[in-house]
């Protein structure tokens, strides 16, 4: 029996989804995905970037125990949920860059308001926002 699932990798890295499982989740032309590798398990997770409902966060943050929590915590506040995220230090002990893509589906259009409260805390030095 041949399962309809089972697609093939091109020479150069492409595969094809199939159109029921892109249907499923909404994927049309264009739309960006990220692929999550398991090296444990050898297998990746597809999660696509549906236009209006996810965001690019770049964020300037103090390189002091607890900053990433307090900002995590109001983002959960607001209903964003992180899907992938990147921290590292700038200038060690002072600055850190956190880089975060965010399903804000369920943030209501309340960005602005996150940005703000955001920037409230003196924890953040820069922040950046973009819809995806």
């Amino acid at each position: 029996m041949r399962y309809s699932n089972i697609t093939k990798m091109d020479s150069k890295g492409r595969i094809l989804i199939p159109s029921h499982i892109r249907k499923t989740l909404g994927l049309e032309k264009g739309v960006e995905v990220i692929l999550i590798p398991d090296n444990e398990k050898t297998q990746a997770k597809l999660l696509p970037l549906m236009k209006g409902k996810t965001a690019e966060f770049k964020i300037v943050i103090d390189d002091v125990p607890g900053s990433l929590a307090k900002v995590a915590n109001i983002m959960a506040l607001f209903k964003i949920n992180i899907i992938i995220s990147q921290s590292k230090s700038i200038v060690k002990g002072r600055l850190a860059e956190w880089d975060i893509i965010a399903d804000v589906s369920e943030c209501n259009g309340k960005i602005e308001d996150l940005k703000e409260k955001l920037l409230n805390t003196k924890v953040i030095k820069k922040m950046d926002v973009v819809r995806i």
